[in-house]
């Protein structure tokens, strides 16, 4: 059985999937399994490397894709990576492993890089129980945690499909205080016209975003990006 299952979803991305595999099968613990989701036109993967396995999700949507993605891993440890993403430190795994045996959730520090600009800005947020009362200062593909915790909270909320990531943490934060960070940049966030939070979903992502403060009595939220963090 391998340590982490990481789980990557992906639709119609083929070039930025590849090289987000390749960032994960260049870490220094090898001890891993890639699920990678698929939610869009089925393909072909481009790798001989048996620790990758491929799924269909019917394009279901990403959060169901990220649920079929937990159902399926074997590991103790869950870690997620978007397709347009890639981790940039190769001691990502290794040293969460060690962070994971005090804590049952580890979270990095990103960099994001926009078009046209030559150097990428850092996001370097911290968070606890209270302040993600109030905003979202995580990024999922910096993310890893017990596989144990979905037993004892359940799958990804797929009423939220722009926020069910801040649901998670919420969750995992009333349950379990402690989020580990680990205050360095462990993954390149692409930001480009394709990313799901882009100002053309605005009437949909505040819809969604007022779910969730109706489902944890957050009152009135403020309509935001990862980007307003750096």
């Amino acid at each position: 059985m391998p340590l982490f299952s990481v789980i990557i979803p992906t639709k119609n991305r083929p070039d930025f999937l590849h090289q987000a595999i390749a960032s994960v099968l260049g870490q220094s613990l090898a001890d891993f399994e890639v699920l990678v989701v698929n939610d869009g036109t089925p393909f072909e993967l481009r790798t001989t490397d048996n620790r990758v396995r491929h799924l269909e999700n019917a394009s279901r949507g990403a959060v169901p894709a990220r649920n079929l993605g937990v159902q399926q891993a074997r590991a103790p440890y869950i870690a997620f990576l978007d397709d347009d993403d890639q981790w940039i430190d190769s001691c990502f795994l290794k040293q969460s492993e060690a962070a994971l045996r005090r804590s049952t959730f580890v979270y990095g520090n990103g960099r994001m890089t926009f078009p046209g600009e030559d150097r990428a800005r850092l996001f370097d947020q911290s968070a606890d129980q209270y302040s993600l009362m109030h905003d979202n200062t995580i990024l999922i593909s910096a993310v890893c945690y017990h596989r144990a915790l979905h037993a004892k909270l359940g799958a990804f909320d797929e009423t939220l499909p722009y926020y069910w990531d801040w649901d998670w943490y919420l969750r995992v934060a009333r349950a379990h205080p402690y989020l580990h960070h680990l205050k360095k940049p462990v993954v390149d966030i692409r930001i480009h016209a394709q990313n799901m939070s882009g100002n053309s979903n605005q009437a949909a992502r505040q819809a969604n975003l007022d779910a969730l403060a109706a489902k944890h009595g957050l009152g009135k939220l403020s309509l935001k990006n990862h980007t307003d963090f750096v």
